[in-house]
């Protein structure tokens, strides 16, 4: 298909006088002229002259207005010699002859006198300027050639479609014998109105929005070259490349047209349409309207049919029939079997990917098997886990950046949920408990973990978690520590069974949309904390109640310094608060996508992405703690005397909690299972292109142990993590944007660079940071939100869950080219968003509820998710459609 695009070039005008002929012919077309004579510099109409100007007149106007230089010599050598013959003997004057459009010859005063044969010899390319009658039209075409691959009749919903909707009544011209593009589309637009019996009105200039410059006096042309835009088939082979020239898709948008229309017209003669179109016998005409679904507008029409005339024998078909129907009934047939076709090989797809997703390596009960294929395949790398950070283009400064980033991304949460510990705890769990199981249990994983790019660390599904622990050990009346550590072994055990008897395959059921909620409700944990963090801070500090009431409990949620006035007036410590988390946020977003901006090198961009979440944290800590010094900031709780450990007093406890804790510990690993596994295989994605593949069994067994050593000292559980593990992916990868067959835009991973010094090395910064733990006191806790809304909003990204939400506010005109919207249909994409809203409503309902025994519940319905997509969504949508949206 050529696009094109036109610039206007406006005519130069013509200062010359005019002067008329009296002897002018009605034949020819003569414009007015001024002959000087040279020698005397006197103005005359020199019969000589006149004849001359008669002669070049009569042969150029009726010439084309893009003559060639040879054919204007051979006009002025015929001049030149009647000139001869008529003059023989006779003095002539040399002249300079102009026009209205220029000079003919540029001749100059110090040739006046040379003979006039010697003025009339062949022009050079710039000496000649030729005439242009009045009515022809120049313009610049930019000529675009974009490849179109043919419809996957099997694969793309709207293919199908089409042949449905405009083969029930097709527009069909038989044996046009006309030769002129714009008269066989006018009788197109005459038999649409007729056939169908519209009830739209077409616009009476609608000739220009097939053609690029609709003139009148043009109709006898026909050339390809004037329409807009065209669809022609070409299949390359080893000798060049091969054109269909005998058939041709014209495209054609019209506004305010209500649906699409399509005819069909075949020639009576084969048409020469130009260069590469020189045997036309079909024209396909597709009538779009302006705006429409980008899967309903004119190319992809157009596509559907062009993919059909491709097909040799169609067109011999469509040749050999002798009336309409008959032409009709071909369409009819052709398009039967490729739907038939396209029918047969979705169900022989859709078989063969159940065969491949519960396809069975070895059975469960061979114990302990899938650790050792993964010990097998993965501790020979472990060596060059190493090597890999320091070696290669960009290595060591893409490590230093990871090891900063991860840096500021696990402490910044580990400071931020040990206030949730602390506040959910009653001080049992701190700041500093969160910062030495960061510190532990990453630096463990790090070394001898199967998958290194993986991040561990305590996340909010877990602190919600916690939470319960505590509901539950105050109703129990059992000792929150001991009951918590027994929690967390008995968690450990399940983990070991789990890794051990190789359930991690089981994950081979997870598919994209159920990786999607899970994404999407640790997001929303994010989010509801900063709401709570904003709520709690409104009302302590932005609420202005009176003192003289008289009720006890509204002044008793009072802080101190409120009642030293008449009202509660500390508005600027909720301003300030609400400035720093969203200054910290969107200038960490800023910064993010100034990688996509026009600014400043491509590396240097880069590495400002790369340190987006520092220099954020670190500018808005620096205002909040020295600009604003004279406003109040509460700081995280820290005591040097938390910096200890303690085994977790197991004789407090009674044997009814022991198998109390026993399950809430199977509910426990029920997450654990879920979350590591979900985050291990989002970092492997193929999309990745990670090479020493996963460890899920072995990794299992390594976080089963982690966990069973932080439980015995109370410190906070942690795992595999989101967004953090994609988000080290991708810092770690050189990426690059390629531009799709359809005209989208999207980043491709180059070269994942898998080491284990990023993971090593920043959880060993995080362990020293207790040393300086005087100086992360001055990052308010307001900016610590702001990193939580950060990770919530950049889960965000590439989680089609969220895209196709978008989609139930988004004009069809403007959906996005994704393979999802041009293969499953429309009702059936939003269904299945809908259908994920509500699993993403009921695990959100139990995993934030504030009842203790719908929190224990919460694990088991995120486990659940599973069965619900292959058992349950599959009695709504299509096998086939649910592969299609959850396929990576």
């Amino acid at each position: 298909m050529n696009g094109t695009e036109k610039v206007s070039i406006g005519s130069k005008e013509d200062e010359d006088k005019k002067l008329s002929f009296s002897d002018q012919s009605p034949r020819t077309n003569y414009r007015s002229y001024q002959t000087t004579d040279v020698s005397n510099g006197s103005t005359s109409n020199a019969v000589s002259g006149n004849k001359i100007l008669t002669y070049r007149n009569r042969h150029v106007s009726e010439a084309s207005c893009d003559e060639s230089q040879d054919e204007f010599y051979d006009i002025i050598s015929e001049v030149e010699s009647e000139q001869d013959d008529s003059n023989s003997g006779v003095g002539f004057k040399p002249t300079i002859i102009t026009h209205r459009r220029g000079t003919l010859y540029n001749a100059t005063a110090r040739r006046a006198n040379r003979r006039f044969s010697t003025v009339l010899r062949k022009p050079s390319a710039w000496s000649v300027i030729y005439e242009e009658e009045e009515e022809c039209h120049r313009e610049l075409i930019l000529k675009i050639r974009k490849n179109l691959p043919l419809k996957d009749f099997s694969e793309e919903v709207r293919a199908k479609k089409d042949l449905k909707k405009f083969l029930v009544q097709p527009v069909v011209l038989l044996d046009v014998t006309d030769t002129s593009l714009e008269i066989i589309f006018q009788k197109f637009m005459t038999k649409l109105r007729k056939d169908l019996d519209l009830d739209e009105k077409l616009p009476e200039d609608s000739m220009k929005y097939f053609f690029t410059k609709s003139q009148k006096g043009n109709e006898s042309l026909a050339s390809v070259d004037q329409l807009r835009e065209t669809i022609q088939g070409v299949k390359y082979v080893l000798d060049g490349t091969v054109y269909e020239q005998t058939w041709i898709t014209a495209l054609c948008v019209l506004p305010n047209l209500k649906k699409s229309h399509v005819g069909i017209a075949r020639l009576r003669h084969p048409l020469n349409l130009g260069n590469k179109f020189e045997e036309i016998s079909f024209i396909i005409t597709i009538l779009a309207p302006k705006r429409q679904k980008f899967t309903k507008n004119a190319v992809e029409v157009g596509r559907t049919f062009s993919t059909m005339m491709c097909n040799i024998q169609l067109r011999k078909d469509l040749t050999d029939a002798s009336t309409e129907e008959e032409f009709k009934e071909v369409l009819r047939v052709e398009s039967q079997n490729l739907m038939n076709e396209a029918t047969q090989a979705i169900t022989g797809a859709a078989d063969e990917l159940e065969e491949e997703i519960f396809e069975e390596d070895f059975p469960f009960w061979h114990f302990g098997r899938g650790v050792l294929e993964d010990l097998k395949r993965r501790v020979p790398l472990y060596p060059t886990d190493f090597r890999d950070g320091f070696v290669g283009k960009d290595t060591i400064r893409k490590v230093i950046s990871t090891i900063l980033f991860l840096y500021f991304a696990c402490i910044l949460p580990a400071i931020a949920f040990g206030t949730v510990y602390d506040y959910n705890t009653d001080h049992k769990m701190s700041v500093i408990s969160c910062i030495m199981s960061q510190t532990f249990g990453g630096l463990v994983f790090a070394l001898i973990g199967g998958q290194p790019l993986l991040v561990v660390m305590t996340t909010a599904p877990v602190a919600l978690f916690v939470k319960g622990v505590v509901l539950v050990a105050k109703a129990w009346n059992a000792d929150f520590l001991a009951f918590y550590a027994m929690v967390g072994i008995w968690n450990s055990i399940f983990l070991l069974l789990q890794g051990f008897l190789h359930a991690s395959k089981l994950m081979k059921y997870s598919t994209r949309s159920t990786e999607e909620i899970f994404e999407f409700f640790v997001a929303m944990a994010f989010i509801a904390d900063v709401v709570k963090s904003v709520q709690s801070n409104f009302e302590t500090n932005y609420n202005f109640i009176p003192l003289n009431t008289t009720s006890t409990a509204i002044n008793e949620t009072l802080p101190a310094e409120c009642y030293t006035k008449d009202y509660c007036t500390r508005p600027e410590n909720f301003i300030l608060n609400e400035f720093l988390m969203y200054g910290t946020f969107a200038l960490a977003l800023m910064i993010l996508h100034f990688k996509k901006s026009q600014f400043l090198s491509a590396i240097k961009r880069e590495i400002l992405a790369d340190y987006a979440l520092p220099i954020s944290v670190i500018t808005f800590s620096v205002i909040g703690s020295l600009a604003f010094q004279d406003i109040n900031l509460a700081p995280f709780n820290f005591e040097p005397s938390q910096l200890k450990l303690e085994i977790a007093p197991f004789s407090k406890l009674e044997v009814g909690h022991v198998f109390l804790a026993a399950g809430l510990g199977l509910s426990l690993s029920f997450l654990f299972f879920v979350e590591q596994n979900i985050a291990a295989v989002l970092v492997n994605n193929p999309a990745n292109k990670l090479e020493k593949g996963p460890a899920y069994h072995w990794d299992l067994i390594v976080i089963s142990l982690i966990n069973a050593v932080l439980s015995v000292f109370n410190l906070p559980w942690v795992h595999g993590a989101l967004p953090h593990s994609q988000l080290h992916v991708r810092v770690l990868a050189d990426v690059e944007q390629h531009v799709t067959p359809l005209g989208t835009v999207h980043d491709e991973f180059v070269h994942v660079r898998e080491t284990r010094i990023t993971g090593i090395v920043s959880n060993i910064l995080i362990g020293l940071s207790i040393l300086i733990m005087g100086v992360l006191k001055l990052i308010p806790v307001s900016v610590l939100q702001g990193v939580f809304l950060y990770l919530a909003v950049t889960a965000f990204n590439d989680n089609q869950m969220f895209d196709r939400m978008l989609l139930f506010f988004t004009e069809e005109s403007s959906y996005p080219p994704n393979h999802y919207v041009r293969k499953v249909p429309q009702k059936k994409l939003h269904l299945l968003t809908f259908c994920q809203i509500i699993q993403l409503a009921v695990v959100g309902l139990f995993g934030l509820s504030p009842w203790y025994e719908m929190k224990m519940v919460f694990p088991v319905m995120i486990l659940l998710l599973l069965p619900i997509r292959h058992k349950i969504l599959t009695l709504f949508i299509k096998s086939k459609y649910l592969h299609i949206l959850d396929s990576h």
